[in-house]
Parts: C-alpha cells; sequence; structure tokens
C-alpha cells in the first residue's frame, strides 16, 4: 500500500475491543476512534482501504473520538490492517469535511492546520490506536521504505521516532518500546502512568512535531531528518520551560509554531525554530468543558 508521504492529514484512532468468551458479550456497533494531541475535538476524519479513494467519516467530538460504524466500510470491518485513517480540516482532495473548527481540549489551541496519519501497520482487529503526530511521523517512514522497496521493520521504525523527537535528555528506560507502543494505543493513559519529567517530555515532543508536520505540509515539502532533528531541539527547550505544561496560576500553556516550522521547510530560513524557555513567553489556554457530543461517523462509505 503506497501513499505520496506528503499527502497527509492528522489524528488518531482508538479500536474497540472484539472477541470474549463471555455469553453476555455484545458484538460492537461502531469503532472508537481517537485523535489526540492532547484530544482534539472538531477535527475530519477519513479513511481509505485498498487504495479506493478517502471516504468522510466525520468530525471528531468529546475527548477527540469519532465512531466509525460497522458497515461503513466493509474492509474495516474485515480487516483494519487494510486501511489508513487521516485526519486534517477540509482536505480538498478528499472533498467537504464539518463546519467545525478544530480545537485542543486541553489547552485551546486552535487545530485547524494539524495533519494525522494512522498507517495500516497500527491498525488491527480489536486494537487500540490513535492518531497522533508519532503515529503520523511513523507512517510517513512506513511509506518511506516501501516506496523506496525497504523491508519495514514496525518496532525499529517505533523506537527511532520516538527517540529522535523527544527532548534531548528523555530517560528511555522509562520509556521503552512497550511504553512507546501503549502511548500509540492510548496516549491519555500512557502519560498519566509516566513519571512527571517523562510525560512533560513526551507532551513537548507531541506538541511540537504537531507543529512541524503542519509547517511541513504547509511548505509542501517533507525531509524526515530535519523533522526529526528540529522537532527534538524545540522540544527540549519547550520541556525546560517551567511554565509547561501549566504555569503557577495551574492554566495549561502551549505555543505555535507552524508557521517559523513552514518557513524553515521551505528554506525562508535556514534556522530551525525554537520554543520560549520563558513561562511569559507561553500562551495560556483553557481546558474545555464537555459538550453534547456531535453526530459522528458518516452515513454510508465504500465496500472496500
Amino acid at each position: 500500500m503506497k501513499y505520496k508521504v506528503i499527502a497527509l492529514a492528522v489524528s488518531g484512532a482508538l479500536l474497540a475491543a472484539c472477541g470474549s468468551d463471555n455469553d453476555n458479550y455484545v458484538e460492537p456497533t461502531a469503532t472508537p476512534v481517537q485523535a489526540f494531541d492532547g484530544a482534539v475535538r472538531f477535527l475530519d476524519a477519513y479513511i481509505e482501504c485498498n487504495e479506493l479513494g478517502f471516504d468522510y467519516i466525520g468530525e471528531t467530538g468529546n475527548k477527540g473520538l469519532i465512531d466509525i460504524p460497522k458497515g461503513f466500510n466493509t474492509t474495516f470491518d474485515e480487516d483494519p490492517s487494510q486501511c489508513v485513517l487521516e485526519f486534517g480540516e477540509n482536505i480538498p482532495e478528499y472533498g467537504n469535511g464539518g463546519t467545525n473548527k478544530a480545537i485542543d481540549e486541553s489547552n485551546s489551541k486552535d487545530m485547524s492546520n494539524v495533519r494525522y496519519l494512522v498507517p495500516p501497520q497500527l491498525l488491527s482487529s480489536g486494537g487500540s490506536i490513535a492518531a497522533t503526530p508519532h503515529s503520523t511521523l511513523i507512517a510517513l517512514k512506513i511509506f518511506e521504505a516501501e516506496d523506496n522497496g525497504e523491508a519495514v521493520n514496525l518496532d525499529a521504525i517505533i523506537r527511532e521516532t520516538f527517540v529522535s523527537t523527544l527532548p534531548a535528555n528523555t530517560d528511555f528506560d522509562e520509556f521503552d518500546l512497550d511504553e512507546m507502543k501503549e502511548y500509540l494505543s492510548d496516549p491519555e493513559s500512557t502519560l498519566d502512568d509516566l513519571d512527571s519529567e517523562t510525560s512533560k517530555n513526551l507532551q513537548a515532543s507531541t506538541m511540537i512535531l504537531s507543529d512541524a508536520i503542519a509547517g511541513s505540509v504547509a511548505a509542501d515539502t517533507l525531509d524526515i531528518s530535519k523533522l526529526e532533528t528540529s522537532t527534538q531541539s524545540a522540544a527540549t527547550d519547550l520541556a525546560s520551560n517551567p511554565g509547561f505544561p501549566k504555569n503557577d496560576d495551574g492554566k495549561p500553556t502551549y505555543v505555535e509554531l507552524s508557521s517559523d516550522f513552514e518557513s524553515y521547510f521551505d528554506g525562508t530560513t535556514t534556522t530551525p525554530p525554537t520554543a520560549p524557555t520563558d513561562p511569559d513567553d507561553l500562551t495560556p489556554g483553557e481546558e474545555l468543558d464537555p459538550i453534547e457530543d456531535i453526530p459522528t461517523g458518516g452515513t454510508g462509505g465504500t465496500a472496500g
């Protein structure tokens, strides 16, 4: 399954558990999918199976979740590993999306420019998957390897992706391959289970990588090595800021560097973006209240 590696959209998938020996087991009627950087609300979600073109699923709701109803795409129902999930606002080549503006629930950051991918290798029946900036970079590496006729070592790609984008002082004995895989399937719980320093580092990397991918898409260019090194450098700065991820008032904080990354990737500047290390230079936000969930999961799709 080959894709143009820069034609990407972003977000996440949280697949419902299937199968049970319990006599009371009820076959799920939908698969919940999550977009996470923290959770991204109102982000358009798309699915493609067997390279037959992308179908619009709908907008994510509370906690960045959206349901893919059983029967929406029979290939996805039978074998998700034949599919790819893509998230982004109103992607022109896929037709119209939703009308709401994507926003980060954890800090109210505008997320209308983000693009997330979940590759086939991270989709499996009964598996829990989230679309995140890291799943996107993993997808880009997989697609690049496939385009070059190279073998795909998924574990190696996963580890390399996190090692090359997390702050330089990250303890990878604490955040090992098992935790990396857990983060790709259940990011919020993983962040909660990690020690505070590692959790902060992972949040910083996720936020910066999201902006870096958005800047790369806007610049219409892709250099994975530059994407990794510039993300790690800026994430190291951000994680060192005592006002991140919350300031002294307990308000969540964030940075917006996507335009800086666009200038870096299109060659306008040769200097990679930096993140502020002074708490006063961070943008304070608000955690969003839950909403009455919007209808999700489209009215139909391809037979696959």
